[in-house]
């Protein structure tokens, strides 16, 4: 019976192996695959994978986002409520007026004296951070207007002003590109009274980037759209998560 079999496979070009098993003339099993088909196969996967995984890298990306902006904000607010134990309510802190020339242009020497008092007196005791330098150079991040550059624990990078309020924007991917108010940058503001009511509204004198302007989504949304620094308050809508109508692709 086994010659019988033998004769016919090899009639078709095959027969049996060296452990009985059946195999083509060609020695491939007729199971395996041809160099074409794995080849096809590959770029099949290879398609798929670039066109996911832009989409996956994209969402963790906003994921990272968003964690580093909720974790700035409870981490400042902690500060502020520590500091106020000791130093009493930040309504009566010692804030300096944001300093000018006699050109009316803000004085940068002055207002890094100002900011490095206010923030070593209230705030720097209560953070943990990397590294606080002053700004020495005007062309140095010259399209953020501040006099100190805090780098926190986690490596998010805050840019501190002394404006009406203290300006804190904060980049949450460090010194990584796009380096963009709205992108990676996003702003908060610390105010004494009567700004603060402006700003925060009652008696928060910490918030988003006076979110008492537009006290509803859909304006804080199209504000963010034409002036960047108010997406922190969209954001704050949007319990910290970028939403699909989010006007910046992260």
């Amino acid at each position: 019976m086994q010659n019988t079999i033998i004769a016919s496979n090899s009639k078709r070009g095959g027969g049996l192996d060296n452990a009985g098993g059946l195999f083509h003339a060609s020695g491939l099993s007729r199971s395996a695959f041809t160099l074409a088909e794995v080849l096809i196969t590959l770029g099949i996967i290879g398609i798929v994978v670039a066109m996911t995984l832009p989409a996956i890298t994209a969402n963790s990306r906003r994921k990272e986002y968003s964690s580093r902006i909720k974790k700035f904000y409870s981490t400042m607010q902690q500060a502020i409520m520590r500091s106020e134990v000791d130093n009493s309510e930040s309504i009566y802190w010692e804030k300096t007026d944001e300093i000018k020339d006699e050109e009316g242009t803000s004085d940068q020497i002055e207002n890094a004296k100002a900011s490095e008092k206010f923030f070593n007196s209230y705030i720097k005791p209560y953070i943990k951070y990397l590294s606080v330098k002053k700004k020495t150079n005007s062309e140095e991040d010259k399209d953020i207007n501040y006099e100190l550059k805090i780098t926190m624990a986690d490596g998010t990078v805050m840019y501190w002003h002394n404006g009406s309020c203290i300006d804190m924007r904060i980049d949450v991917n460090g010194n990584k590109q796009p380096n963009k108010s709205g992108y990676d940058q996003f702003t908060f503001v610390l105010c004494k009274e009567p700004t603060s009511k402006e700003a925060c509204g009652g008696n928060k004198h910490f918030c988003t980037y006076f979110p008492m302007r537009i006290p509803t989504r859909e304006q804080a949304l199209a504000k963010c759209k034409s002036e960047p620094a108010y997406c922190s308050v969209v954001l704050q809508y949007d319990n910290w998560e970028f939403k699909d109508d989010y006007p910046f692709k992260i």
